[in-house]
C-alpha cells in the first residue's frame, strides 16, 4: 500500500508538471541563470545542516550522559540519510540502522536506542515550533489545506505519545512497559541499567535548539533560492513553504516526500503572486539544496566501502534509471539548436537511426538490470557494453550531453563494482540461449516493421514509411501505442499480436535466465581413501569426520597431502571448516589456490564454523566474517554430580534408573538387527517435531555410516531401545564426540540427560578429557554490527528461532566451556544469501543409502 502511495505522489507531481504546462528545458533554462552568489550561500548552508546534525547527534547523547565523536556523529547521520529515502516515515524508521557507527564508544545496543529516539523527538518538536507560525498564517489567509492541518495534528500527537512511551520505559512503569516485558524480558533488564544513567534536561533542551536551527536553515534555503534567481524573497512565504515541506517529509510513505513536496511548495508559491513557471524553478534550487546534494554526500558513504551491500545493487538501479532516461529522451522532441548544429557534421539519418536505437537501448537496459542482481559476469559485459553505446547514441542523436552524462556515470558505477560480478556460465549454452532469443527479436521486429508498412492507411490510419515502420514497431513492442490508431479489426489484432510476441520473447528470455542461474557442478577429485589418510596424520578437528561423509566434494593440492571439504549450490562453495594440512603455511597455499579455482568457475565461497585462532589465515585472504555461534566443551575429568547446582541431574537419573531403564554400549561394526532397531527410534524422532535430516556439519541416519559407529542406548526391562546416540571418530586428541540423539516416542522424560551423562561417565573411563557436544548458532553474539543485530533480533523475535535459544540453555547447564564460531565471506550480498545456500547445501535427500 506504501508503495502504491508513494507511485501516486510522483504520478500527481507528472500530472501537476503537464497539466500547468511546465516545461522541464525552461526550468533549467531559469535555473542556469541563477545569481552564483546566492547559490553559493545555499552551498554553504547545505554544509552547516550536515554539521547542525551531526552536533544534534552529539547532544541528543549528552542527554543521556554519553559522549560522542563528532566524526561518528557526522557518519551516523549520512548513512541513516541515505537509507531514510527507502523507507516509509525515512526520517524515523531509519534511526533503528547503523548503530555499529557508535561500537567503538562500547555502547549497548538500548543506550544507541535511546539516543536516537531523542535525537528523534528534538527534531519533532522543532518541526511542530516551525510549523505553528506557518499553519496559522494559512488558517488566517483561508488558505490552509487538510493535508497541512491533519499533518501538524500527526506530528503533535506523536511527540506526545513518544514522550509517554519513552518516559514509561526509563521509569519501568505504563502500558507500554507492561506490553515490552510481554515481548523481551531481556530489553527490560537493559532499560534496567539505562534508568539508573540519568537524563540532563539542559542537553537535552541544548539538542533542541540546534534542531531548532536546522529548520532555520531550511528555512533560509527557500529564501535564498528565491533571491537567486532575482525574485522578491519573503520570509514569511519561505517559512510557511518549508513548513509545508517538512510536514509532508514526516509522514511520506518512500522517497522522502519525492512529488508531493515539489507539487505543495510550488502552490504555496503560486498563493502568492509568483508564476506557476518561476515557482516550480525555485523549488526544483531548493530540493537541490534540502534533499539532493546531502542524499548525494549521504550517499558517497557507501560508494567507498566496495564490500557494501547497497553498492552491490547501486549498478541495478542505475542500470533500469539509465533506461528510463532513453525512453524518455526518445519520446521527447529534440532541441532545435542542437540538431541543426549536429546536422552540420552528420547526416539526418543518423540522428533518425540513434533515436531509435536510444529507445531500444532503454528497453534492453530496464530488463538487463534484473539480471545485474544475479552476479553474472556476462551480465556485467553486456550492461557496461550497452551503457557505452547509449552514451554514444544520445551524443549522435541530438548532442543530449544531460543524458550522456548519466551513461557515463553509469558505466562509472559498472567499472567500479566489477569484482562483485563473478557467476560464470556454460559458454557454449549461454551463446545458444542468445542466439535463439536474437532470432526471436529479429523475427519479430522484421514481422512487425513489414506489418506496418504494408497495412498502412487502411488499416492504421497512417503511411507509414520503413523509417516511421521501425519506430512504430519498437514504440509497440515496448507497448507505446498511444498515438497509433487502428481504423478495423485487422490493425487491432496486428498491434495485439506484435505485444504478445514481445512478451513470449520477455518470458523465454527470464526461462533462460533460471536456467542458467542454476550453474555447473564441477568434476572434482572424490578419493576419500586419500583423505582418510591425511585425516590420520594431520586431522584435529571434532568436524573432521564429517569432511569425508558421503555428502561431500574434495579438493586436493598439487602433492595431495592436504585438502579441503565442501559442497555446492547456487553459484556458491561452501567449505566445512578450515583445510586438513600439515601447517597453516600448507593450508593458506590451499586456499588461495582454491579460491582461484572457485574464481575460474565463477563460484563465490564460504567457510563455515571457523575457530576463532584460525581467523588470521582468513583476514590474510582480505575476507570478512561473522560470529555464528559457539562450540559447547564438556570438562570430562571435572564433571561430577555432587552438589546442590546437580540435584536435578541425579534426580533424572535415580529416576530413570528406578523405572528399570538401562545404559548399554555397543561397539563398532553395529549388527544389522541393532541397526534396525536404531532406525526405528530415528524415524519416531523425526515425525515427532516435525524434524527433517540435514547433512554438511552433521550426520544423518545413514546405515552405512551408522554401522561404523560406537551406539550409547537407554534399553528398558524388555530391552527395548527408547533413546541413543553414535560416538563418532574424533581428529582431535583426548576429545570425544557424538553426532546424532534421538529418543522414541515412548521414552521417559529426561531420558537424553540421563543419556549424556552416563556417557560422559563412560567417556570418563576410557580416559577422554572433553566432550564436544557441537555448536549452539548464534550463540554470544552481542549485537554490536549491524549484521549481528539483524540475527540477534531474529533470534529474539521469531518463533523459528526459539529451538536455537534452547539448544544453548539445554547445553549450558552441563557447564561447558564455549568456543566461537565464525562464518567466512566476501560480501555483504553474499551474507544475506548465506541461510538460503546453507540450507541446500545441507539437503541430503538425493544421498545414495539414506
Amino acid at each position: 500500500m506504501k508503495v502504491v502511495v508513494a507511485g501516486l505522489f510522483l504520478m500527481f507531481f507528472i500530472y501537476f508538471v503537464r497539466n500547468e504546462h511546465i516545461d522541464i528545458r525552461h526550468i533549467n533554462s531559469i535555473l542556469g541563470k541563477a545569481n552564483p552568489f546566492w547559490v553559493g550561500a545555499g552551498l554553504i548552508i547545505t554544509i552547516a545542516y550536515l554539521f547542525l546534525q551531526a552536533t544534534l547527534y552529539v547532544f541528543s547523547f549528552k542527554s543521556i550522559t554519553i559522549n560522542i565523536d563528532f566524526s561518528s556523529a557526522l557518519s551516523l547521520f549520512l548513512k541513516r540519510n541515505f537509507i531514510s529515502t527507502f523507507l516509509p516515515a525515512g526520517s524515523f524508521t531509519s534511526l533503528a540502522f547503523f548503530g555499529d557507527e557508535l561500537k567503538k564508544h562500547n555502547l549497548q545496543q538500548v543506550q544507541v536506542h535511546y539516543g536516537s529516539f531523542l535525537f528523534a523527538l528534538a527534531s519533532m518538536i522543532s518541526v511542530v515550533l516551525i510549523s505553528i507560525p506557518a499553519i496559522a498564517s494559512l488558517f488566517f489567509h483561508r488558505q490552509l489545506r487538510p493535508i497541512e492541518f491533519y499533518g501538524l495534528l500527526f506530528l503533535i500527537s506523536l511527540i506526545a505519545l513518544s514522550i509517554y512511551i519513552g518516559y514509561g520505559l526509563v521509569k519501568r512503569s505504563g502500558i507500554a512497559y507492561k506490553i515490552v516485558c510481554r515481548i523481551s524480558p531481556l530489553l527490560i533488564t537493559q532499560l534496567a541499567e539505562l534508568s539508573n544513567m540519568g537524563f540532563r534536561p539542559k542537553e537535552f533542551l541544548k539538542a533542541c535548539l540546534i534542531s531548532l536551527a536546522i529548520e532555520i536553515a531550511g528555512v533560509a534555503h527557500l529564501y535564498i533560492s528565491l533571491a537567486a534567481l532575482g525574485l522578491h524573497p519573503s520570509w514569511e512565504v519561505s517559512l510557511i513553504g518549508y513548513a509545508i515541506m517538512i510536514i509532508i517529509l514526516s509522514v511520506s510513505p518512500f522517497f522522502r516526500g519525492l512529488g508531493a513536496i515539489e507539487v505543495s511548495v510550488a502552490y504555496v508559491l503560486t498563493l502568492y503572486g509568483y508564476p506557476i513557471l518561476l515557482a516550480a524553478s525555485v523549488t526544483f534550487l531548493f530540493r537541490l539544496f534540502e534533499f539532493w546534494l546531502p542524499f548525494i554526500i549521504s550517499a558517497s558513504k557507501f560508494v567507498v566501502n566496495r564490500g557494501n551491500l547497497l553498492l552491490r545493487i547501486f549498478p541495478s538501479i542505475f542500470l533500469m534509471l539509465l533506461g528510463m532516461v532513453n525512453i524518455v529522451s526518445a519520446l521527447t522532441p529534440a532541441i532545435p539548436a542542437r540538431l541543426r548544429l549536429l546536422h552540420d557534421f552528420i547526416p539526418v539519418f543518423v540522428t533518425e537511426f540513434s533515436n531509435l536505437a536510444v529507445l531500444l537501448m532503454g528497453v534492453i537496459m530496464i530488463i538487463s538490470s534484473a539480471f545485474l542482481l544475479t552476479g553474472a559476469k556476462n551480465a556485467w559485459k553486456i550492461a557496461l557494453g550497452i551503457s557505452s553505446i547509449s552514451l554514444l547514441l544520445h551524443l549522435t542523436k541530438a548532442f543530449d550531453y544531460e543524458e550522456a552524462g548519466v551513461a557515463l556515470i553509469t558505466i562509472g558505477i559498472l567499472w567500479y563494482t566489477r569484482s562483485a560480478y563473478f557467476v560464470k556460465y556454460n559458454v557454449t549454452f549461454h551463446l545458444k540461449s542468445a542466439q535463439k532469443i536474437l532470432t526471436l527479436i529479429i523475427a519479430l521486429f522484421t514481422y512487425s516493421i513489414a506489418g506496418f508498412y504494408l497495412l498502412q492507411v487502411r488499416h492504421l490510419d497512417f503511411d507509414f514509411s520503413w523509417t516511421e515502420s521501425l519506430r512504430a514497431a519498437i514504440k509497440t513492442t515496448a507497448f507505446l501505442t498511444e498515438d497509433l490508431n487502428p481504423q478495423t479489426t485487422t490493425g487491432h489484432y496486428f498491434i495485439y499480436s506484435v505485444q504478445f510476441g514481445s512478451v513470449l520473447i520477455v518470458g523465454y528470455s527470464l526461462l533462460i535466465l533460471f536456467r542458467l542461474s542454476r550453474g555447473d557442478r564441477p568434476v572434482t577429485n572424490n578419493d576419500f581413501q586419500i583423505a582418510r589418510e591425511i585425516l590420520d596424520k594431520y586431522g584435529h578437528s571434532s568436524l573432521d569426520y564429517f569432511k569425508v561423509y558421503p555428502d561431500k566434494q574434495l579438493y586436493f593440492n598439487e602433492s595431495q597431502d592436504a585438502f579441503l571439504s565442501f559442497s555446492e549450490s547456487r553459484h556458491y562453495s561452501v567449505v566445512l571448516e578450515n583445510p586438513v594440512a600439515a601447517d597453516k603455511t600448507i593450508a593458506t597455499r590451499l586456499l588461495t589456490s582454491f579460491e582461484d579455482y572457485c574464481s575460474e568457475r565463477g563460484l563465490r565461497t564460504f567457510y563455515y564454523r571457523v575457530p576463532e585462532e584460525d581467523l588470521p589465515m582468513y583476514l590474510s585472504l582480505k575476507k570478512k566474517n561473522i560470529l555464528l555461534g559457539q562450540e559447547a566443551i564438556v570438562d570430562i575429568v571435572t564433571f561430577s554430580l555432587e552438589g546442590s547446582s546437580r540435584k536435578s541431574m541425579r534426580n533424572a537419573v535415580n529416576k530413570i534408573e528406578k523405572a528399570g531403564f538401562q545404559f548399554k554400549v555397543y561397539h563398532a561394526p553395529l549388527k544389522d538387527g541393532l541397526i534396525q532397531q536404531l532406525k526405528a527410534v530415528s524415524h519416531e524422532w523425526l515425525g515427532l517435531e516435525d524434524h527433517a535430516e540435514a547433512g554438511f556439519s552433521q550426520g544423518v541416519f545413514h546405515s552405512k555410516e551408522i554401522k561404523k559407529c560406537m551406539a550409547l542406548t537407554v534399553e528398558n526391562e524388555e530391552s527395548k531401545i527408547v533413546a541413543f546416540l553414535n560416538i563418532i571418530p574424533s581428529y582431535k586428541p583426548g576429545e570425544a564426540t557424538y553426532d546424532l540423539i534421538r529418543h522414541s516416542h515412548d521414552s521417559p522424560n529426561g531420558v537424553l540427560d540421563y543419556l549424556i551423562i552416563k556417557m560422559i561417565q563412560f567417556l570418563k573411563t576410557c580416559n577422554f578429557k572433553t566432550l564436544n557436544m557441537g555448536m549452539a548458532p548464534l550463540a554470544g553474539m552481542k549485537g554490536v554490527t549491524l549484521n549481528e543485530q539483524i540475527m540477534q533480533f531474529y533470534k529474539e523475535n521469531f518463533k523459528q528461532a526459539s529451538r536455537l535459544t534452547g539448544l544453548f540453555e539445554y547445553k549450558n547447564k552441563f557447564e561447558p566451556r564455549w568456543e566461537n564460531r565464525y562464518l567466512i565471506y566476501d560480501q555483504t550480498f553474499d551474507l544475506i544469501r548465506f541461510p538460503m545456500v546453507l540450507r541446500m547445501v545441507s539437503d541430503v535427500s538425493d544421498l545414495p543409502g539414506l
